[in-house]
């Protein structure tokens, strides 16, 4: 199993486990995510100018998204429902998150 971050899934950002292609179904309770989300479809490979279509109309929709372009590897999008609504969403392999969030510390310099 991959680890996958879903943006925007119910207003949140929603870490999951999935094979890229299969279906795979996600319950993040209320306690855990202040509100009940039902996940469920696939973890798509996609082309790069498919996924800056779906990031755009997410930032679109929700300005609090605008940190998602810094996305560097533009592969993977989440299409099927969120809370029984067909939703088609960016996602990102925990890895490349990683990765990108390591590379940002470089320009970084704590003083003690």
């Amino acid at each position: 199993m991959t680890k996958f971050l879903i943006y925007n899934a119910a207003g949140l950002t929603i870490p999951v486990e999935a094979e890229p292609g299969l279906p795979f179904r996600f319950e993040c309770s209320s306690e855990e995510c202040g509100k009940k989300v039902v996940i469920e479809g696939r973890i798509v490979e996609v082309s790069r100018s498919s996924f800056e279509e779906v990031m755009n109309e997410v930032i679109s929709e929700n300005s609090d998204f605008k940190p998602i372009e810094k996305i560097e590897v533009r592969r993977y999008l989440f299409v099927g429902k969120v809370n029984g609504i067909e939703a088609k969403l960016p996602a990102e392999a925990m890895a490349d998150f990683a990765k990108r969030f390591i590379e940002g510390l470089d320009s970084i310099m704590i003083l003690k």
